[in-house]
């Protein structure tokens, strides 16, 4: 199963083709598709759905005001501000990331490597 807010998008169409070859429920589709179950049958279910009916895996991302190009000395920053008065900086040399709460505390601070990573912070920003 996967941490983050993952699903595969597909038409309503594709989703009752997809319940009549595996027979099953267009819940149990439903469920497959986001990631709320993870049998041998839901695996298959995901698959059939991007190989065969066009299924495109997305990720849930908080909305959130994205300053890409702050500059702060030789640091070269991604800022994000949420709703919920986190405020995320992103060194975009270095990896180093700080958040902050809307009183300027440090909340934490991570390296990010990789966008799932990226990803999983905003989503625990987001939840604050």
């Amino acid at each position: 199963m996967r941490t983050t807010e993952s699903y595969i998008k597909v038409s309503n169409e594709a989703r009752a083709k997809l319940a009549r070859l595996f027979n099953v429920e267009e819940k149990t589709v439903y469920l497959a598709l986001t990631y709320r179950r993870d049998s041998d049958k839901a695996r298959k279910i995901r698959y059939a759905a991007v190989r065969n009916y066009g299924g495109v895996a997305m990720c849930h991302c908080p909305e959130c005001e994205t300053l890409h190009e702050i500059r702060e000395g030789e640091r070269q920053l991604m800022v994000q501000n949420f709703d919920n008065g986190i405020k995320l900086e992103i060194d975009k040399q270095t990896g180093a990331a700080v958040m902050y709460d809307r009183r300027g505390a440090v909340v934490c601070r991570r390296h990010i490597e990789k966008f799932p990573e990226l990803s999983e912070l905003q989503l625990y920003a987001e939840s604050l």
